[in-house]
């Protein structure tokens, strides 16, 4: 179906712009009769040149939602004598509610050295509509200490994003978030930490999603620098009920740290 829908795009395209007439989305509908002059690449429109379906990520929903998410990942760090490759598992149990998203996650992890529990976090965000096109988010959490760990306690964070999309399917976004460090000191004198990212995300069809980022992240341990980071994240709708993305980061400083992830999730409602 997509490639008869590209294959319909680019011969009418192509026949417009022989006949003079500008059509600079490609979708096939001439630019003074498109009343969406900006669709995405490949998404189906309408006579009018306006997607007829739009992606929605989880996160963005604007209706009642519960979904729930599983996920495998590994990170590579070679600067950890026993523990260069850590293999992690998580489940996430979220629900949408009037721009209103509470989430509970936790999992598990395992190297060559050891294997267990992940701190288990719960999240409270509220999604502030700014305007038409900018909206601000803000959140709490609370991570509760179930990772085997001397000294481990609860921690606490306070979350702020904002996103802006200057056309349907096109979106910039950044966040900011701050973590009060409750865990004892053992060896390391610990610090709060901050953690600040910045991106840009593309919808390419009505199930295809994908973006870059770039972060820095402080270490709760003060003789440790800040982290500079550049990711990106693949989107994927399989159908109205199930959805999977795939993400890849790695550092950009001198230390060798990579993470992929691979996760697979079912919307309820």
């Amino acid at each position: 179906m997509t490639k008869k829908l590209l294959t319909v795009g680019i011969f009418a395209s192509t026949l417009s712009y022989a006949q003079g007439i500008s059509d600079k989305d490609f979708d096939g509908v001439p630019d003074y009769r498109d009343k969406c002059p900006h669709t995405p690449f490949l998404a189906q429109v309408n006579a009018q040149g306006c997607t007829t379906t739009i992606l929605t990520l989880p996160e963005e929903t604007e209706y009642d939602s519960l979904t729930l998410t599983l996920s495998y990942g590994f990170n590579i760090n070679e600067n950890l004598a026993g523990r260069q490759k850590q293999d992690i598992t998580t489940v996430q149990l979220s629900y949408y509610h009037n721009n209103w998203s509470y989430s509970l996650r936790s999992g598990y992890y395992s190297h060559k050295t050891n294997n267990g529990m992940l701190d288990t976090s719960f999240t409270i965000k509220k999604r502030i509509r700014l305007t038409k096109k900018l909206k601000l988010g803000l959140g709490v959490g609370i991570k509760a200490p179930t990772y085997n760990f001397k000294g481990n306690r609860a921690d606490y964070t306070l979350y702020s994003s904002l996103s802006y999309y200057p056309t349907r399917s096109l979106s910039f976004f950044s966040g900011l978030s701050h973590t009060f460090i409750k865990d004892k000191q053992i060896i390391t004198p610990l610090k709060n930490t901050n953690n600040f990212y910045i991106g840009t995300g593309y919808f390419f069809t009505k199930h295809l999603y994908a973006n870059v980022t770039f972060g820095l992240s402080e270490s709760k341990f003060t003789n440790e620098h800040t982290a500079r980071s550049i990711g990106t994240t693949l989107y994927y709708q399989i159908n109205k009920k199930w959805f999977s993305t795939i993400s890849y980061t790695t550092e950009i400083d001198e230390d060798v740290h990579n993470t992929f992830n691979i996760k697979v999730g079912y919307k309820f409602w």
